[in-house]
């Protein structure tokens, strides 16, 4: 008699543990890059950086989602205010899903990367 292995659901088996963790691993990386997480974190960074920058940059930060491509984010914001919101978004990697922080940090990449042409 031939037996065939079937994957069980039950995470009792070492194979159902795996498959479970990696379903739970996929799920919580495809979850941190939802345009509504994205949406969600910008405007609490909008709304941290505009607490903490002095009160003539208040005006000066302001983000706002693409209304068709919704994981893209327009970002108006100040040269003057950029290091505050870098601060506030260094501050908030920390909480933030896994994906959605590697995000963030290319967004720190590129706020960079604009400065710099700016010095240059």
């Amino acid at each position: 008699m031939v037996s065939s292995f079937i994957p069980s659901d039950n995470a009792s088996t070492p194979i159902g543990f795996a498959e479970s963790k990696i379903n739970a691993s996929v799920k919580n990386l495809r979850e941190g890059l939802d345009p509504d997480v994205l949406a969600y974190w910008y405007k609490r960074i909008e709304d941290k950086s505009i607490e903490v920058v002095p009160e003539h940059l208040k005006d000066k930060v302001h983000f706002e989602q693409d209304r068709i491509l919704w994981m893209k984010f327009k970002m108006d914001v100040s040269k003057r205010a950029v290091p505050y919101v870098m601060q506030v978004i260094e501050e908030y990697i920390p909480m933030m899903p896994y994906s959605t922080g590697l995000y963030f940090r290319k967004v720190q990449e590129i706020l960079t990367d604009e400065m710099n042409k700016e010095l240059r």
